[in-house]
């Protein structure tokens, strides 16, 4: 009897440990698409929402709503970005929140420290939440 609690107890350890790398994975797929200059890739849901302080419809207080005007903010922002550091992914529940430099294409080169929350239903993104000082954005050259 011992044998199967153990066995289960090793199953849903297992089971927790790849749902959390799944969480992981899918939050990595935005930084890397950061990087690549292309976020086609990223499994945004169809009516997931982005909160970000450079939304200019209100900041982080109005969040960007779909996948389509998701991508439409997002991809002008593209060409301004430079190095990608990820510092690491914590996992709580349906959400993963990463700790990350994006470096900005400038002279003298800046980057923004951010702090981007992922909430996961069904192996896509129904939520964002992007926590940075906008000012090194803003800054003039």
């Amino acid at each position: 009897m011992k044998k199967r609690s153990v066995k289960k107890s090793v199953s849903r350890e297992g089971t927790a440990a790849k749902r959390e790398a799944q969480l992981r994975k899918i939050a990595q797929s935005y930084f890397d698409g950061l990087a690549k200059k292309d976020l086609s890739a990223v499994p945004y849901a169809q009516n997931a929402t982005l909160r970000a302080p450079l939304n200019p419809n209100g900041g982080a207080e109005i969040p960007i709503v779909g996948r389509v005007n998701i991508l439409a903010f997002l991809n002008p922002l593209l060409p301004n970005l430079g190095k990608i550091e990820v510092i690491r992914h914590c996992v709580e529940g349906d959400w993963v929140c990463s700790r990350a430099n994006v470096g900005l294409v400038s002279d003298p080169p800046r980057a923004l420290r951010v702090v981007d929350c992922f909430r996961i239903e069904r192996g896509q993104i129904v939520e964002q939440e992007n926590h940075y000082d906008p000012r090194p954005a803003l800054a003039p050259a």
